[in-house]
């Protein structure tokens, strides 16, 4: 009587434990991995010094006193980046920026809301993009950004920079005096990386927020002899060859300030 008591008992725990196993979900928890974002712009203004460059052809000075004017200034910007607090990375997409003086605020797209502490991007365009022939009507089928008139791979401009600079000793040169330069940057060997000094930046949500910069075409000079013309050109895809190219990238990567 107690062997069958027991088995009855044994047989009772096994159903209930059959029971409450089958009950038990086998997927996992619920985990809420939903990002919120919102949106982020780049404020770019294009600046001579601490002057902003608001038209075409007009003179203003350098911050050394040396009198300039653009004639024409775009340049492309790929690979954005936002570097967060805790050192990580966060890539915005597949943006690709074309500016110049008129167009100041380019829209990066959404972003996880949150602090950062800078922003690293490129000047030009990644291998792959200029490796593709221009087509349709987006912002890589631009003719001013091209090395040759007609739409070609690898033909892209980086960089197009054209105006006129004062290349006295004195800086006192009269307007009419001023000499011609061109800086036409491309090439994949001549991509510029940008690393911004570290400034907050907000993302806050519903709300658009701005990453607010100067492109100072200034600096392209420094470290410059302007008595020599030599220094003033960049044209051709052959010129992005020469030993100048490497200073004038290099000063590319100055052009870049907080505007605040």
């Amino acid at each position: 009587m107690l062997i069958k008591m027991k088995h009855a008992y044994i047989l009772t725990a096994v159903f209930f434990s059959i029971i409450f196993t089958g009950c038990k979900s086998n997927d996992p928890a619920p985990s809420n991995t939903t990002v919120e974002t919102a949106p982020i712009s780049l404020h770019l203004h294009t600046y001579i010094g601490s002057n902003e460059v608001e038209l075409y052809n007009a003179v203003y000075q350098t911050d050394e006193g040396r009198k300039m004017s653009l004639s024409f200034s775009q340049l492309y910007i790929s690979n954005i980046k936002l570097v967060k607090f805790d050192g990580g990375i966060y890539e915005v997409g597949d943006t690709i920026l074309l500016t110049n003086i008129v167009d100041q605020v380019y829209k990066l797209g959404n972003v996880p809301v949150g602090n950062y502490k800078s922003i690293r991007f490129d000047v030009g365009l990644p291998a792959n993009l200029n490796a593709q022939t221009p087509s349709g009507t987006g912002i890589l089928n631009d003719p001013d950004m091209w090395f040759s008139n007609t739409a070609q791979a690898n033909n892209y401009i980086f960089m197009n920079a054209v105006g006129k600079i004062d290349t006295t000793a004195a800086k006192d040169a009269a307007d009419a005096d001023m000499v011609p330069f061109v800086y036409k940057i491309g090439t994949n060997s001549n991509i510029v990386h940008v690393s911004m000094p570290n400034q907050t930046v907000s993302v806050q949500p519903n709300t658009m927020a701005y990453i607010h910069m100067e492109a100072d075409y200034a600096e392209l000079f420094a470290g410059l002899d302007l008595k020599k013309n030599d220094n003033l050109s960049i044209a051709t895809k052959a010129d992005n060859t020469s030993s100048l190219v490497i200073d004038i990238t290099a000063n590319m990567a100055n052009m870049f300030k907080y505007e605040n």
